[in-house]
């Protein structure tokens, strides 16, 4: 093999173990920056030269609607989901974005286009997904209180991630059929659980305590 060759082959080997590397390392920065609330550090990082070379345009979007949304930047977190929604992807990618932009137009309380993207899941996601998501958009954006007690039977053994979601589908169901008390005993587990774990509120958990309503702790004393 020629030497000219040889080097091209060892710098191309280089040059994508060395991107691989640094596009982890951009990864693992701006997730531990996101979990412990450094908003505007994230956004320092991702603007840097190398994370906006190494990170697909796709990701840059998604890390930043996920700051715009932790932020309460409503308006740049919606410019931000609604371009994800109209980038050409892959059916599975689009199906995912379809429900993650379900998600947070259901936290927004965005009735109308939460409906929108229901209707567009059932073309475009798993049927499992849809069934999911058709629930929550009953319960959060409607007055259907009928599965806490099967809610509450799979808390205890459930994934951090749906253990969160659980709490704040069994509070609004509370809120729903008017417990209040109960409903702010679950809001408080869900905002314990939140601060143990080191985990951003789930998509729709806006169901919390209303103005005059005096706070519980999470045990319900």
């Amino acid at each position: 093999m020629r030497p000219e060759v040889i080097v091209f082959l060892v710098f191309l080997l280089v040059y994508f173990v060395a991107t691989t590397l640094l596009r982890r390392y951009y990864e693992v920065k701006v997730e531990m920056l996101y979990a412990t609330g450094l908003f505007d550090d994230c956004f320092d990082t991702l603007n840097k030269l190398l994370p906006r070379i190494l990170f697909p345009t796709y990701k840059q979007y998604q890390w930043r609607f996920m700051v715009h949304d932790a932020r309460g930047e409503r308006e740049l977190a919606t410019r931000m989901i609604e371009l994800m929604l109209r980038m050409r992807s892959s059916k599975k990618r689009h199906a995912q974005t379809v429900a993650l932009a379900f998600n947070y137009y259901v936290s927004i309380e965005d009735k109308k286009r939460a409906k929108e993207l229901l209707q567009e899941a059932k073309g475009v996601c798993d049927e499992s997904v849809v069934k999911d998501m058709q629930l929550t958009y009953d319960i959060m954006l409607g007055n259907r209180h009928d599965c806490i007690e099967r809610m509450e039977e799979l808390v205890d053994t459930a994934a951090p991630e749906a253990r969160a979601k659980l709490y704040m589908l069994i509070a609004k169901q509370y809120r729903n059929a008017g417990n209040r008390e109960k409903a702010r005993y679950y809001e408080g587990l869900l905002k314990q659980f939140i601060a143990e774990n080191s985990m951003p509120r789930p998509k729709g958990a806006q169901a919390e305590e209303k103005p005059g309503e005096p706070s519980e702790t999470a045990d319900g004393k």
